[in-house]
């Protein structure tokens, strides 16, 4: 599946709006201070695939599409998006991300967190152009909820008994709450019901969800070339995700467990005892029973997508599922 023609023809409706919040962004993102202007240029030089934008500005075309509040939105949460990516990147000591350099990488760590601290900052003057209590304490909740994602995160980093539910309240917190906060702060700006507004929560919650369980698998089943970094890249991170879970759960499970526990210990191994353990993964029970699990969180999004009339917004939204656990980047 090419994922960017995928989704070009999706946003075809929304192509000029989804415009309006780059630029809005790079307007809002840029400083005076020369050293800090390099480093956002360079940080917001490669956008992703802008599902959050897209989830924004559609979940609030179910209603009364007022773009004027849903811009500020939408670069608000693209703004506190990008600024845990950089913030990740410290803590996981990466020098790259989609090929490029991260911004740790190029300006250090000083600059890298300074950075992330900035966007976050400039986030407030957006959410106070929405002019919304809701969406402000929405914002907040959201932002504290990513960063306990981020810590928990941190503190099961090589457990290898991590427990499923400890690992879905991890990414439910970490990744899901911010796709799901775009639903539904799409749907409080439309002058949705209190009850649609819940089910574009859920739509949300259980579409992030499924989102990242599928980066989990891929993490394990593609390589650099698609998803610009090496498989087992969370393996090589100490990081216990969905796949390796399920495979240590079957029986038997071939001495895995005695070949993951120096990884997850930090010790140096080879690439061929990293390979090793990434074909056992991907040949077992773990990505088959973790696919299983992204298709159960789509089929929730989609029952909660699907309390909407029929239109061709809701039919977007509808398809954005099938591309998150269909995607292969």
């Amino acid at each position: 599946m090419n994922s960017a023609a995928t989704l070009s023809r999706l946003f075809t409706d929304i192509q000029d709006d989804l415009e309006q919040v780059d630029i809005t962004f790079q307007e809002r993102a840029t400083s005076g201070l020369d050293i800090l202007n390099s480093a956002s240029m360079h940080a917001i030089a490669s956008p992703g695939k802008r599902l959050r934008t897209a989830i924004t500005l559609l979940s609030g075309k179910l209603n009364t599409y007022r773009f004027d509040k849903l811009l500020p939105l939408s670069v608000a949460y693209e703004m506190v998006h990008l600024a845990t990516l950089i913030h990740d990147d410290i803590i996981d000591e990466a020098k790259t991300r989609r090929g490029n350099p991260t911004v740790n990488a190029v300006w250090g760590d000083k600059i890298a967190i300074l950075l992330g601290d900035y966007y976050l900052a400039k986030t407030a003057g957006l959410i106070a152009d929405v002019e919304d209590f809701r969406i402000d304490h929405l914002f907040s909740d959201t932002v504290a909820t990513v960063c306990e994602g981020t810590i928990l995160e941190i503190m099961t980093t090589g457990q290898i008994d991590l427990s499923v539910a400890t690992y879905y309240e991890k990414i439910k917190n970490k990744t899901a709450c911010l796709i799901a906060a775009c639903s539904k702060g799409g749907a409080i700006v439309s002058g949705a019901t209190d009850e649609e507004i819940t089910f574009l929560y859920d739509y949300g919650i259980n579409l992030g969800i499924a989102f990242q369980i599928i980066d989990d698998i891929l993490d394990y089943t593609e390589d650099q070339s698609t998803i610009g970094k090496p498989a087992g890249n969370d393996l090589r991170q100490g990081m216990v995700t969905l796949p390796l879970i399920y495979a240590l759960q079957q029986q038997p499970h071939d001495g895995l467990a005695q070949k993951v526990q120096p990884l997850l210990n930090g010790a140096t191994q080879s690439e061929e005892e990293i390979q090793a353990v990434i074909t056992q993964v991907t040949q077992g029970h773990g990505i088959r029973q973790s696919q299983v699990d992204a298709q159960i969180y789509a089929q929730k999004a989609r029952e909660a997508l699907h309390h909407f009339p029929v239109s061709k917004n809701r039919d977007v939204l509808d398809e954005l599922i099938d591309f998150v656990v269909r995607r292969k980047n």
